[in-house]
């Protein structure tokens, strides 16, 4: 993550500058000034081929394959469940110092380059329920709503006020100390490895309309609701062709060297000359 936090850093940085009157002064001192010319021929110096690399695989990527924002919102939806919340993710963010967009342009390289890897890989309807029978464990999805509360006290009167009849979006709304509350806690559809180990446990013990007594876990206490439940071949099998799609999905240095050779590459700068000659080996996809 710390290498693709100073490779987006130099691409906006480069870009900014490479826009700006070179020889203007950005700190001067009774030792000497530093010029715009000065801080982009160094970081042109220290991150200029990673940031060039990164530059020309996302316009060939963008002008090859679309995704759309829908494609990114629910990926990044994906990573939310995973860190927790989303005051966790934004937390995460700051820790990272990464914006909201920089983030979001990261999630949009990163399908770009998962549809230039599978592009073309065909999945029979063989391999896919033979995936599925394999793996049904791992694919199934359920859908659930939660009120999330800091103490086991005021966990126990929601249980209570719900075994009394009282609505749960109700609950969620009033009670709730995460954003969920004012979608009356939907946590929406998540499988195995997306939610914290100790609430995943109990949600998916429970049956359709089944409500859980509190669960503890490290963001406080959860009543749990399952509202829904995927098992079936019909309900997974656009899962389990995507899984199987990635296990037959070409390399990333295949898929950008094989782009790069179509696209007719010519670098004018001769510091960056044979850039592109050799296989890719990273993006700002990676870690």
């Amino acid at each position: 993550m710390k290498k693709l936090i100073i490779i987006l850093a130099a691409v906006i940085g480069l870009s900014s500058l490479a826009a700006c009157g070179n020889n203007d002064t950005i700190v001067s001192t009774n030792a000497g000034n530093v010029s715009k010319d000065d801080l982009y021929n160094e970081m042109k110096d220290t991150y200029g081929k990673q940031v060039l690399q990164q530059m020309v695989y996302d316009k060939i990527l963008s002008k090859h394959y679309k995704v759309t924002k829908k494609e990114i919102d629910a990926k990044i939806n994906e990573i939310k469940k995973s860190v927790g919340s989303d005051e966790q993710f934004q937390l995460a963010l700051q820790q990272n110092g990464l914006t909201e967009k920089q983030f979001r342009d990261n999630v949009r390289q990163q399908l770009l380059l998962t549809k230039a890897e599978t592009d073309g890989v065909k999945v029979s309807d063989k391999e896919a329920k033979d995936y599925y029978n394999k793996n049904k464990d791992q694919l199934k999805q359920i859908k659930a709503s939660h009120i999330l509360v800091k103490d086991k006290k005021t966990a126990d009167s929601i249980e209570k006020q719900l075994k009394e009849g009282k609505k749960f979006s109700d609950l969620a709304k009033k009670y709730g100390t995460d954003a969920t509350k004012d979608k009356g806690g939907d946590l929406g559809w998540f499988k195995k490895g997306a939610m914290d180990a100790d609430f995943e446990k109990a949600a998916f013990k429970l049956k359709v309309n089944e409500v859980s007594s509190p669960v503890k876990t490290q963001f406080g206490y959860h009543v749990i609701k399952l509202t829904g439940v995927k098992d079936s071949y019909n309900d997974l099998k656009s899962a389990a062709v995507d899984a199987v799609k990635q296990s037959k999905s070409k390399s990333q240095e295949q898929v950008l060297q094989s782009l790069i050779k179509k696209s007719d590459v010519d670098v004018k700068d001769k510091s960056f000359k044979g850039l592109f000659d050799s296989p890719a080996t990273s993006t700002s996809t990676g870690e």
